[in-house]
């Protein structure tokens, strides 16, 4: 087997199998998460249904927490802010009464790239609809590993509504976080010898063009070994199910046309093929855990090498675009 490529023992088992049920496009917000999730335990159209989208989570210092919501009838819902609050629910299992963990905290709602925000923007969650969509995120720093619950809280059209969403918290994070030396990989680029362009990019298809091949033009291992900060998103845009791998790969790609003296901005295609089951090393070597990879991610890393900030399932603008202002230019790479 050519060292470019991992098989793995089989197509990695990710939400996107698991979840079948529920409304489209939330069940697809979180699709690809491993953090797992619950709906509202309420009844009724006056319900709310919480859907846990972060990937990754464990104990240590607070860190990005990021839930979907729909209301009862399976409506989704969007911008304006929501009380999140958390509960510990057990170390085995989650069958202890809830114990509420810190204070209650303050959530926004986090648009998927090419959502509409209304002008004036909603003080207080509205129903959405059409490809208005999003996440509500806030940051929370767990204190023990187990089963947890967030309970949200919010005023949607007038109406208070309430619902919980469970997970679990690791002892230690399994993907490369903040703080963590980068990997140093060698993603496929444009001048990969005797690579499919689809293995590139999912959107190249079978003899089409690469599509933004400034995303393709050089390697994990040449920016680390450079000292030159990187912008790196791991996804596949069209074996996604989410639908969000594209608009965040899109996202990195105007950041790095207007960006190009800061960084380098790296795409890198999870499946070397994706009939064959077979992915590619440098995703795999990312992101496999466990027999699953989670998808879509976003890597800044910084010119030390280190992983400075880490984006799952959802990257905006709103939160990538300060931290890749905020490197100093060092002019276009070499």
């Amino acid at each position: 087997m050519p060292a470019a490529r991992r098989r793995a023992p089989a197509r990695p088992r990710t939400r996107r199998a698991a979840v079948a049920v529920g409304v489209g496009l939330l069940m697809a917000l979180v699709a690809c998460s491993s953090g797992g999730s619950t709906t509202s335990t309420a009844a009724g159209k006056d319900a709310l249904s919480v859907e846990v989208a972060s990937y990754d989570l464990a104990v240590g210092p607070p860190a990005r927490f990021i839930a979907g919501l729909l209301t009862g009838d399976q409506k989704l819902i969007g911008f304006g802010t929501v009380s999140m609050r958390f509960d510990f629910l057990g170390t085995d299992k989650a069958s202890g009464a809830p114990t509420p963990v810190g204070a209650p905290a303050t959530a926004a709602f986090l648009p998927i790239p090419g959502t509409t925000t209304p002008s004036p923007a909603p003080a207080d969650p509205v129903i959405v609809s059409g490809t208005d969509r999003g996440v509500y995120g806030t940051q929370f720093g767990f204190d023990r590993p187990g089963f947890w619950q967030v309970e949200v809280t919010a005023r949607v059209d007038g109406a208070q509504r309430r619902g919980t969403g469970a997970f679990s918290v690791v002892d230690h994070h399994k993907i490369p976080a903040p703080g963590d030396a980068a990997l140093a990989t060698d993603n496929l680029t444009v001048t990969s010898p005797d690579v499919p362009k689809v293995a590139i990019d999912s959107r190249a298809g079978t003899g089409g063009d690469i599509p933004d091949p400034e995303l393709h033009s050089t390697t994990i291992a040449a920016a680390l070994a450079a000292k030159r900060p990187a912008v790196v998103v791991f996804a596949t845009p069209v074996y996604c199910v989410s639908r969000f791998c594209g608009p965040v790969t899109d996202l990195v790609d105007e950041l790095a046309k207007a960006n190009a003296d800061r960084a380098s901005f790296i795409h890198v295609e999870i499946w070397r093929d994706f009939q064959a089951n077979t992915v590619n090393k440098a995703a795999a070597d990312w992101l496999f855990r466990d027999n699953d990879l989670t998808e879509p991610w976003v890597f800044v890393i910084g010119a030390d090498g280190r992983i400075t900030a880490r984006f799952d399932n959802v990257t905006t603008a709103g939160e990538l675009e300060p931290l890749v202002k905020a490197l100093p230019v060092i002019g276009p790479a070499a």
